[in-house]
């Protein structure tokens, strides 16, 4: 008798179809991501800000060696002066700024990266014309979103203006005033020269970069009555959780707006102190 051994018959394993996501899946992919960015932005905002401070700081420590270059020139002075000859003020000086230009690596060294335009926006920085000729007669060429700190005139006190000469100072609108201790300020060191500046009606906004009829081209102390108040308000800009302040030893460092806006005239560690 013989034995027959059946063939033995292979299993066939039968692969389960691929399925897509189900809805729940979804749901729950979406609502990880979702947790993701929430967790996320917020570091990648502040990341964001704190790029463009060191921009911003950048930019103003630029203008402090064209402040330096000014001074290479014009002796221990450098230009404080917030408007430029207009029809309304009879002011044989240049603005800061226009001071400061032909030393500068261009108009858009006077703009924080992080500042925006509202309202009318100026042509032009300054025009060609301008550049030409320091001693014509220009508009006010507000372009910017820095301000130099507002100065008075001691009494007697003796500017120079744009030919270099001496002359009596007018209370506003110096070309320049001297770094020389006890003059114009009395601690230059730790005295704020140009900082991130804003130009306020009513609730604060963050003109400017080419505002050219009213730009921040000045701050006020926030010891001046007029520096919360509501209109063409010129003061210190929060715009990358903090105000970049350029000195005029030529440091920038940054504060927060609140501790500025609080400090005291005449008191120790006031920077802005222009008395």
């Amino acid at each position: 008798m013989t034995l027959v051994i059946p063939r033995q018959i292979p299993w066939v394993v039968s692969q389960p179809k691929r399925q897509g996501f189900t809805l729940i899946e979804l749901l729950v992919v979406i609502a990880i991501i979702g947790l993701l960015t929430s967790i996320l932005m917020p570091s990648l905002i502040k990341a964001k800000k704190l790029a463009k401070r060191v921009a911003c700081a950048g930019n103003l420590y630029a203008l402090g060696k064209a402040a330096a270059f000014y001074q290479s020139d014009f002796g221990q002075y450098v230009p404080i002066c917030w408007r430029n000859w207009d029809d309304s003020y009879v002011n044989p000086w240049k603005s800061w700024r226009m001071g400061l230009l032909p030393y500068a690596s261009g108009e858009d060294a006077f703009n924080c990266p992080a500042a925006e335009d509202f309202g009318t926006v100026g042509e032009v920085f300054h025009s060609e014309d301008e550049l030409a000729s320091v001693t014509e007669r220009a508009g006010t060429a507000n372009s910017g979103s820095y301000g130099v700190m507002y100065q008075f005139a001691l009494p007697s006190y003796r500017a120079i203006n744009f030919h270099g000469i001496k002359d009596l100072a007018h209370t506003h609108w110096n070309l320049a005033f001297s770094t020389i201790p006890g003059i114009a300020w009395r601690d230059p060191i730790n005295s704020v020269y140009i900082a991130d500046g804003c130009l306020t009606e009513g609730p604060i906004t963050y003109p400017t970069k080419s505002y050219k009829d009213y730009g921040t081209s000045f701050i006020l102390p926030p010891s001046d009555p007029r520096y919360f108040g509501i209109g063409l308000t010129r003061r210190f800009a929060d715009r990358h959780m903090g105000t970049n302040c350029l000195f005029l030893d030529g440091r920038v460092e940054s504060f927060l707006t609140a501790d500025l806006d609080s400090m005291i005239a005449g008191e120790g560690g006031c920077i802005w102190d222009v008395e």
